[in-house]
């Protein structure tokens, strides 16, 4: 344990330009995010609270970098110990980082691919971070649906055979495949029926006791 925190955001900007003609001219901008600050330490869970379009989503997409921030910094104390700030990384430098970061996904069905089977889908990060072997990404994601609540041997359906619940459970599985130190979690509960939400809070609340988690 450290004193340094896991994550800090300092003054956070993201505008967004406004075009018109046919040059598509810049006449102005959307200051969607504009001087955000907030600190995270390791283990803790911090919500952001606004109303709806008052730029959570785009803060956790900033911090993801899946979209390039328009200024401040974020800084993140990597699996190494080494804080670095994200928001000013080349890509190439981002790559081994994005394994530690991860994200629940509000929409529990447009989020995954219906073409895939659970296994494709909670295993394809895998893949992508160089596990090749499918019978040792089968036995990771049986290993996560076993946690998140579900039965193995439903790796081999597919998206549109599950409720909504159950999708955010897999879309849960997917987010701490690659084991992760931070975890955004973008209204993770907000799509689903009230009396499910409290089933998925409690998920969440026992995998960051069994990982370790910060949300």
């Amino acid at each position: 344990m450290t004193d340094t925190p896991l994550l800090e955001v300092r003054g956070l900007q993201k505008f967004f330009p406004i075009t018109r003609g046919f040059l598509q001219r810049t006449v102005g901008q959307v200051r969607a995010v504009d001087g955000v600050d907030f600190t995270v330490n390791e283990g803790e869970t911090l919500g952001l609270v606004g109303e709806s379009g008052c730029g959570k989503t785009t803060a956790s997409r900033c911090i993801l970098r899946a979209i390039d921030p328009t200024g401040g910094q974020i800084l993140y104390r990597t699996r190494s110990g080494q804080v670095v700030d994200l928001a000013a990384l080349p890509q190439a430098e981002l790559l081994p980082l994005r394994a530690e970061i991860q994200m629940i996904f509000q929409d529990p069905f447009g989020s995954h691919n219906p073409r895939m089977t659970l296994l494709d889908n909670v295993g394809e990060p895998l893949l992508v971070n160089g596990m090749k072997s499918r019978r040792e990404r089968t036995d990771r994601v049986a290993e996560l649906l076993r946690l998140v609540g579900l039965r193995p041997e439903f790796m081999h359906r597919f998206p549109h055979a599950f409720s909504g619940g159950q999708r955010q459970r897999i879309g849960i599985a997917r987010a701490l495949v690659l084991d992760p130190k931070l975890v955004i979690a973008d209204e993770a509960v907000s799509a689903l029926d009230v009396s499910i939400q409290a089933q998925v809070l409690n998920l969440l609340e026992d995998l960051k006791g069994e990982f370790g988690l910060t949300y």
